[in-house]
């Protein structure tokens, strides 16, 4: 595990870079580029996120009428990455649902409706989109016209995707396993007419070569560690990766498929690293989980360390570099340790703030002084504001970093 830590520089990119850098050195399976981004994955932590978004959770399930509405044990965006992950040790795998569950959604969508027969053969039913366009449903009309926005509402049978897949698995769709029976007459047509295929769990082979996954998690200061992670701060310690770093998630008795990885107990696979970012000056990183920060370790990323996104200024790449030196510079000098007094180098001011720049030039660049203002007046000055704030001198200090930024010593010129 890694942690980026540092003022905020473009670490989003960067880290995209290290994740994609460690893929390629790390991975045992050889993948081309244009397909790692299957096994690299990003979110973005705030205020509002819990665990339930992270790890699993209770999620209702969307039907026509509040009479229908449920709800469903779902992974969040992490379980469902470990699990990707885990699937990697598994060989002669057959499971192509996904592709023939977007194909019937597009056959219904363009022809209305289909006639589906059931396994019995007594009889047949009618499927339909459901009015999300994300389901299947099978309704009753008055009359028996099939026109629309006459069917009988309370009186239509609901199939989402998970609950086919179940079934598709050779599970009940539902805990009491109603309606399976139409379930099953809807794989058998996908079967018979989209290519789906017989399902096969496959075999667990520990030595097959494991493809490496990168999970990134920007901003991971800015969510609250324990509520997100729940009992996971165990899992994902070095020393307690794979089975031997069980636990029991708060969810744990809601998974009865005897198939699935987590069906004893959720674990963060080996192949599965993760990537936190952090902006180390803001005042959320006070509140960070000193259970958590030692899980990680830490690498500082530098202003000058990333610079790759002012490429897209082409011939004024250089000149900017210069500019971004010569504040940070102001701001903290490093090798002579002198500057503004209460800031440091974690204050600094990186390339993500000047690529801005790009929202004020012409094609031309030829109206430089004019982007140049712009990214003061609207994007560092602000900023810089705000770390001087409640410090000595902060107006003055201000003022020289503003004389700095467009004059320096004179060896860039832009007019103030």
């Amino acid at each position: 595990m890694l942690w980026c830590g540092g003022q905020k520089n473009g670490y989003d990119s960067y880290s995209s870079a290290l994740a994609k850098c460690i893929y390629e050195n790390e991975s045992a399976v050889d993948v081309k580029n244009d397909e790692q981004e299957k096994y690299i994955e990003q979110v973005q932590f705030h205020p509002s996120y819990d665990y339930t978004d992270f790890v699993e959770g209770l999620r209702p399930i969307s039907n026509e009428g509040n009479e229908n509405i449920g709800f469903e044990r779902k992974d969040g965006v992490f379980k469902a990455f470990c699990r990707r992950a885990i699937q990697s040790e598994y060989v002669n795998v057959v499971d192509n649902f996904e592709v023939t569950w977007l194909k019937l959604i597009e056959l219904l969508s363009s022809q209305g409706c289909l006639e589906i027969r059931l396994l019995s053969g007594k009889q047949g039913f009618r499927l339909e989109l459901n009015v999300n366009g994300d389901g299947l449903v099978n309704r009753t009309y008055e009359n028996g016209d099939c026109e629309r926005n006459t069917w009988i509402h309370g009186k239509s049978k609901f199939f989402n995707k998970g609950q086919l897949y179940k079934v598709y698995k050779g599970l009940r769709g539902t805990p009491s396993g109603g309606h399976d029976n139409y379930r099953k007459a809807i794989i058998q047509y996908m079967k018979d007419n989209l290519g789906l295929k017989n399902y096969s769990k496959g075999k667990h082979d520990e030595s097959v070569s494991q493809s490496l996954y990168v999970f990134i998690i920007d901003e991971i200061n800015r969510g609250e560690i324990s509520k997100i992670f729940g009992e996971l701060f165990f899992s994902i310690d070095p020393g307690y990766r794979g089975e031997k770093g069980l636990v029991k998630t708060q969810y744990q008795n809601m998974i009865t498929d005897e198939s699935d990885p987590f069906y004893k107990g959720f674990y963060v696979p080996e192949n599965v690293y993760i990537l936190g970012t952090m902006n180390d000056i803001d005042r959320s990183v006070e509140s960070m989980d000193f259970a958590m920060r030692r899980r990680f370790a830490w690498m500082e990323v530098k202003a000058l360390e990333n610079t790759e996104m002012l490429d897209d200024l082409s011939e004024m790449k250089e000149e900017v570099l210069d500019i971004m030196k010569r504040l940070n510079t102001a701001i903290w000098d490093e090798e002579n340790n002198s500057g503004i007094e209460g800031l440091s180098a974690s204050y600094h001011i990186g390339g993500a703030y000047f690529s801005k720049l790009l929202l004020y030039l012409d094609k031309e660049h030829e109206n430089k002084d004019y982007a140049y203002r712009c990214l003061w007046e609207n994007h560092l000055k602000g900023v810089l504001y705000e770390y001087l704030r409640g410090t000595l001198n902060a107006v003055e200090n201000l003022k020289k970093l503003e004389r700095v930024y467009f004059n320096g010593r004179g060896d860039v010129d832009i007019e103030g």
